[in-house]
This record gives C-alpha cells, sequence and structure tokens, in this order.
C-alpha cells in the first residue's frame, strides 16, 4: 500500500512538471493582410494586433489555446486617377476582433528552464465594423479593375471564419507563435459596381475576395 502511495505521489510530482503552459497570456505583434481576388487588384501590407490568450491541458505533449485579439488588417489598393497615368497604391484597413481556437502539440516538450516548440493548428473566426477604411485622402482614385471609389468599400462582409496553421514555440513566461490564417468568406460580399439598371436594380458582377493574414505575435504569460 505504501509502494502503491509513494508511486501515486511521483506520477503526480512528474505529470505536475511536465505539464505544457497553462493559464492567461497577453500578447502584441505584427499582421501581413493578403486579399486573393480578382476584382480588386491589391498588395499585402503590416499591420499590429494585440490581445490576450488563454492556455488550458494537463498533458505534456499538447494544450488547447483561447485567444481573443484586435487587430488592423491592411491592404495596398491599386488605383489610377485622372491625373496620372501609372497606376499607383493606396493603403486601406478594416478594423477587426479575432476569436481563435487552436491546439498546441509540441515536439520539444515544455519543462521549468528550457525552450519548448511544436505546430498549432485550430479554426478562427472574426468581427468588423464593416468598412474599408482609407489612410489618407481618397479623392479622385478609383481602384481597379472596375474604377470603384472609397463610397463603395462602406459595406464589406462584416464576418470572416477559416482554419489557421502555425508554430509556436518560447521559455518559461515568454512565447512566440507563429500562424498563418487562411480566410474562407466572401471579404466582398457587399460590394458592388456603379452598374444599375434604369429602376435603379443592380446589374454588374457579384465581386470575389478571400482575406488571409499572416501573424506574429508575443506572448507573456501573466498568471496561472
Amino acid at each position: 500500500m505504501i509502494q502503491k502511495l509513494h508511486l501515486f505521489i511521483l506520477f503526480i510530482t512528474i505529470t505536475i512538471n511536465a505539464q505544457v503552459p497553462r493559464g492567461f497570456s497577453v500578447g502584441v505583434g505584427i499582421n501581413q493582410t493578403m486579399l486573393d481576388s480578382d476584382d480588386l487588384l491589391s498588395d499585402p501590407n503590416l499591420s499590429y494586433n494585440a490581445g490576450i490568450a488563454f492556455n488550458m491541458g494537463y498533458h505534456e505533449s499538447f494544450n488547447y489555446e483561447i485567444t481573443t485579439l484586435v487587430s488592423s488588417n491592411s491592404l495596398k489598393l491599386d488605383y489610377v486617377d485622372d491625373q496620372a497615368l501609372t497606376v499607383q497604391q493606396a493603403k486601406y484597413s478594416v478594423q477587426n476582433i479575432d476569436f481563435g481556437f487552436n491546439m498546441n502539440y509540441y515536439i520539444i516538450t515544455p519543462d521549468e528552464d528550457k525552450f519548448y516548440f511544436g505546430p498549432s493548428a485550430g479554426v478562427f473566426a472574426s468581427v468588423s465594423n464593416g468598412q474599408l477604411s482609407p489612410k489618407e485622402n481618397a479623392n479622385g482614385q478609383y481602384y481597379l479593375p472596375y474604377r470603384l471609389t472609397e463610397n463603395n468599400f462602406e459595406d464589406i462582409s462584416k464576418f470572416n471564419y477559416g482554419a489557421s496553421l502555425g508554430v509556436t514555440g518560447g521559455y518559461n513566461r515568454f512565447r512566440l507563435a507563429l500562424k498563418y490564417n487562411l480566410g474562407l468568406s466572401n471579404f466582398l460580399s457587399g460590394v458592388e459596381t456603379d452598374s444599375y439598371s434604369e429602376t435603379n436594380t443592380y446589374t454588374g458582377p457579384s465581386l470575389e475576395g478571400k482575406l488571409h493574414s499572416v501573424s506574429l505575435i508575443f506572448y507573456y504569460k501573466i498568471f496561472r
């Protein structure tokens, strides 16, 4: 009986020491946004994100992570104007609140005063104010290929969702996470061209575009 008790205590001690990091963390990082679309020509652009994460789990090799982040998704849109003969670019952004659920699997398992590392996979959903806004004066700019104006971007999709893949690693209270978020909803679902009939019925094409991002976030655990 005493031997069994000693073995049980030893098992609990090893499990506690080998558990993956648990608790709340605050995070700040950078975000590169990409629009996959033939209906609005653009290039990726860097912006920021910040928020909190909660990790939970009792296994030595994996844990679960819930994140809430405020993200600024920024793009460089191609445009022409009445003065220039060449294509130029203007910066636009949309503010999002992102919710994520991921599983982190550690190839190098966590331990006190040791580096840990492994892949991560999960899902995400985001909510925005539904408006893609210019960062500077956009009067007289016509965005390619349909020569849209800034007014056409006042009713973009407010919701996005998709899958995320990445890697994460850390040391004691510090952790770094690199993630690729693959958006699956139509970011341009509310955007219309200026093609209307005499009865004010929209006759233009249905625009399509998927919003993806790559984020690099630095986390610091504040308490368990």
